[in-house]
């Protein structure tokens, strides 16, 4: 496998055209996050708005997704985010990168914008944009069903946008087998702008390996500390949904309470949604691709007639719709759920759009008049659920929400802003931002905005053992969430950790996050090695992780503005302590945190006056092209 490339297809929808072309770029990224961002900076110009023909949207495979790594189901899209104008990448498991994979294509770029609906079907070698005026309209769920029985094969794969994409609803996401999403910088609106509905794959071909039985072997030893793990088991008993929702299993896993205001929810309440209340409805444990944690529950209730039948609901859906909008009902809080997956809509951007809602209502900013008769009260899930519902079809209030809680208190204006939870214009659903000290930074410095899948260290969550820390990051107070020692040059590894997780297409869940004995890259540079054939050292690995989110950083500051100052938290993060809960007291102290983001800059090279990169630092990673990148864009650099 000398010279091996990726195989990648150029959908222009505006011609109407297909290409193929093969390329050293996918694997000298590793593909998947590495290869879109590589894409994006080079093919999108920063005058290119988001929701437009002129950005682009790559969707890619991992290096390593359809292998028999535990967990390589995972696909990464990266486009230019419609809530910031910054970089967005989003990582989804489930079935369809590895089936992408067997149809022979390591990545897809979507450029244009049709005239009429379409989606893209790939068959093995074969590819062709089809008419899909007939889907448009329809959910994500019925979408995939309908084109399984328009091509006569209940085999076939799909991804595809619901009614809040085709509405250009900022907060839409693309959905993958009904139940995994894509789910950042308003995806599903810029495949709604290109009118493009689905792509459907079907493939059978074997995947080509240098070395297939070192690579397998390799999988052995590693999977052997995955299923050794007590974190892994614990994914496999509760999910996420038990292991972190609403206080987790210990009953001290912070959540979101009521827009973040606190971190500790009624434990009366928490019972209610827990993953144990659930536990009567539960038919069925539900896996992606060659995972052996099987951390997805298929649920199934009824009420009054109305049957609610959804599977995939993770930690964040129960501490958005439940935790964050005080609901206690875990009916009312699975048909949320079951809502955002049908109409393609990210949980974390509609939980904190109507959060801030919620809030602005109960302190007289907005009234009745402005939410065209919705009462939004804490708990109130009734006119909740018909907000959510406006969301997908931007109607009413909903109309303004789905621009994104940044956007709508902008549009709003009097006060509102100080009630939007939001980094770099992206909503917050999170937890332990005040109490956990690395996670919280970890959210502020990400550079898709606010997600904690960026960086955000789970030591603290598993509080780790002070010789665990010192060894593996350097960092004694690693696992101590009040801490802020060490944590600026944490969070900088996980960073670095992370770009390769979601660039060789694994899961983190089978990586080193909640399994920190995993968290040895050598893992990987040996199967990368077995698999194609060219040796990588582990320097070299980190290296091009260091790239990757360099290029983030590039076209943010190029494409966004982003400085130093856009790598902070909301003012209620760092003034206003928590007031009850295993974590009372806790809050970002200013100082404190100006501290771990200066320690933080100092280990990824960037000055720590601006945020911005340094000549040495780009000149280290024989990235001098982005020298030039800065350079026609009109922005010097040190």
């Amino acid at each position: 496998m000398d010279n091996i490339k990726g195989n990648v297809i150029r959908v222009n929808l505006s011609l109407g055209s297909i290409n193929f072309f093969t390329t050293e770029d996918f694997y000298r990224f590793l593909g998947g996050r590495g290869y879109g961002d590589w894409v994006l900076l080079n093919e999108v110009s920063k005058d290119a708005e988001p929701l437009s023909e002129e950005n682009k949207v790559i969707i890619a495979t991992g290096c390593f997704t359809g292998t028999s790594l535990p967990g390589s189901s995972r696909i990464a899209l990266v486009t230019k985010n419609a809530l910031s104008g910054g970089i967005s990448y989003s990582s989804g498991g489930g079935n369809w990168g590895p089936e992408l994979k067997k149809a022979g294509i390591d990545a897809i770029i979507i450029e244009g914008k049709s005239s009429t609906p379409k989606y893209l079907f790939i068959n093995n070698g074969n590819v062709e944009l089809r008419d899909a005026s007939h889907l448009w309209g329809m959910t994500t769920w019925d979408t995939e069903d309908a084109i399984k029985e328009e091509l006569k094969d209940d085999g076939i794969r799909a991804i595809s946008i619901g009614p809040a994409g085709e509405n250009l609803s900022k907060v839409a996401c693309v959905m993958i087998d009904k139940a995994h999403a894509l789910a950042w910088g308003g995806s599903g609106a810029i495949l709604g702008c290109k009118m493009l509905k689905a792509i459907a794959v079907k493939g059978d071909k074997d995947l080509k390996m240098h070395d297939k039985a070192l690579f397998n072997d390799l999988v052995k030893s590693y999977s052997h500390i995955l299923l050794s793990s007590p974190a892994s088991a614990s994914l496999r008993k509760g999910g996420t949904h038990g292991m972190a929702g609403v206080g987790g299993w210990s009953g001290k896993v912070p959540t979101s309470v009521r827009n973040l205001q606190e971190e500790y929810w009624d434990p009366d309440k928490a019972k209610k949604v827990s993953e144990e209340a659930y536990k009567p409805y539960e038919k069925k444990r539900t896996r992606c691709y060659n995972c052996p944690l099987a951390c997805l529950h298929y649920y199934e209730m009824e009420r009054d007639g109305e049957v609610l039948s959804c599977e995939g609901m993770h930690a964040n859906s129960v501490r958005g719709f439940a935790s964050n909008w005080d609901i206690d009902d875990p009916f009312e809080v699975l048909k949320i759920h079951s809502l955002c997956n049908k109409y393609g809509m990210d949980v974390d951007g509609v939980s904190a759009s109507v959060a801030w809602a919620i809030e602005c209502f109960e302190e007289g900013i907005i009234n009745e008049e402005d939410t065209f008769g919705l009462k939004l009260k804490w708990g109130n899930s009734t006119d909740l659920i018909t907000l959510v519902e406006q969301m997908a079809f931007r109607k009413d209030f909903g109309d303004l929400l789905s621009e994104g809680v940044s956007n709508a208190s902008r549009i709003i204006g009097r006060g509102s802003e100080k009630y939007a939870m939001q980094i770099k214009g992206v909503g917050i659903n999170e937890q332990g931002v005040h109490s956990h000290k690395a996670w919280s930074l970890a959210i502020a410095t990400s550079t898709r905005g606010s997600g904690h899948l960026s960086g955000a260290p789970q030591t603290e969550n598993r509080q780790i053992p002070e010789q665990v820390g010192k060894w593996l990051f350097n960092c004694e107070e690693a696992g101590i969430p009040g801490s802020y020692k060490g944590k600026g040059k944490l969070v900088a590894w996980y960073e670095i950790y992370k770009a390769i997780i979601d660039s060789i297409g694994i899961c983190y869940f089978d990586a080193g996050w909640y399994e920190v004995a995993l968290a040895d890259i050598k893992h990987f540079t040996r199967m990368y090695q077995a698999f194609t054939g060219k040796t990588i050292t582990d320097k070299e690995m980190w290296n091009i992780a260091e790239k990757i989110l360099n290029l983030e950083r590039a076209f943010n500051t190029i494409h966004a503005g982003f400085t130093r100052k856009d790598d902070y938290l909301p003012e209620r993060i760092m003034e206003e302590p928590l007031n009850v809960g295993p974590f009372k007291g806790e809050y970002m102290d200013r100082e404190k945190f100006d501290a771990m983001l200066d320690e933080y800059y100092e280990t990824q090279g960037l000055c720590k006056e601006t945020g911005l990169q340094k000549r040495e630092t780009i000149e280290r990673l024989g990235m001098d092209y982005l020298i030039k990148y800065f350079s026609s864009n009109n922005v010097s650099i040190e």
